[in-house]
């Protein structure tokens, strides 16, 4: 817990996104202050209204997150430069990312402070029989970027006295109306139909924003150096059943196509993203942390009757999208 006599500082980049909003909210109800950076007045006045201290600057802004690593208690890295654009590769990003690293390397080296960074669970391999993965599993050579060079990068920091713990966010966060599934939901209003590959048999792992916002901060106060956790909840779900959901919802139809195509049709990153197989368990989390799933509801019901329902609305009056079915 923060201390009570002078509050601890979270230096965090991508305070004011999907997920750091969230761990903000979290820290401050906690008792932590927190410190973000901000590229933009937006994202600033975001933050401030989520009662964070903004911190001019972005990723490239080395004597920026030095300082500022320097001057807290505990650092969060959840910003990347990928914008899910592979037409210019994906080698400036992990060089991008290595230099963010070593910034905050040279201020928290020997100092036990924690520092968190960010990947996802489809840097592993999906088991070939099918089951459930962890975070043993070898990387995934020919995944959808090479963002398990990042993640190897960020872990060997602890060779060099860093603090540092890994979190693998889920292919599916999901809650509040935002991420993946709203790309989607938008996606198809906009084409009138579902798409999936190979008709969605593949599994997906889901987790929801407050749960994996939850899994950072136990991160922040429990995680030894040299960790890694997969934030993880439902790992028994395909994405056939998150596409009907989500045609449901917009009254369009489900289209399957072959992974050449949905590339054709989506791009590499988009199209490789819907076809991917992925059973990350969280059990080291839960058992390590204690972390627990809270946010009970799941994907299926949230995007049926919960936070999406309202953008299935929204999305329905723009396009007209569902009225020919």
């Amino acid at each position: 817990m923060a201390d009570t006599t002078k509050k601890q500082r979270i230096f965090m980049t991508g305070a004011s996104g999907y997920v750091g909003s969230r761990i903000t909210e979290f820290a401050i109800a906690q008792g932590y202050e927190v410190y973000g950076l901000t590229r933009s007045d937006a994202s600033a006045e975001k933050l401030k209204k989520l009662g964070g201290v903004p911190v001019p600057g972005d990723l490239s802004s080395l004597d920026v997150l030095r300082r500022e690593s320097a001057a807290a208690d505990i650092v969060i890295h959840l910003a990347d430069p990928f914008n899910l654009d592979l037409s210019h590769g994906y080698d400036h990003v992990i060089k991008a990312q290595a230099a963010v690293a070593d910034a905050f390397a040279d201020s928290l080296k020997g100092t036990d402070k924690p520092l968190i960074t960010t990947s996802g669970t489809l840097m592993a391999q999906a088991d070939p029989n099918g089951g459930e993965t962890d975070e043993t599993a070898p990387y995934h050579e020919r995944g959808l970027v090479s963002r398990h060079i990042v993640e190897a990068y960020d872990q060997s920091l602890a060779k060099k006295g860093v603090k540092v713990s890994t979190i693998r966010l889920a292919q599916w966060v999901y809650g509040r109306g935002g991420s993946g599934v709203r790309v989607v939901l938008q996606i198809s209003a906009q084409r009138g139909e579902v798409l999936c590959v190979n008709e969605g048999a593949n599994f997906v792992s889901t987790v929801h924003v407050d749960d994996a916002a939850r899994l950072y901060l136990l991160a922040a106060q429990k995680a030894p150096a040299g960790s890694i956790y997969n934030a993880t909840d439902a790992t028994n779900i395909t994405f056939r059943e998150v596409a009907q959901a989500i045609a449901d919802v917009l009254h369009v139809p489900i289209k399957s196509l072959t992974l050449e195509k949905a590339i054709e049709q989506l791009g590499e990153f988009f199209g490789k993203f819907l076809a991917a197989n992925n059973r990350a368990s969280s059990a080291k989390a839960r058992k390590e942390l204690g972390w627990e799933i809270q946010e009970k509801q799941g994907i299926l019901a949230d995007i049926r009757s919960g936070s999406y329902v309202a953008v299935a609305k929204e999305l329905l009056s723009n396009s007209g999208a569902g009225s020919a079915h």
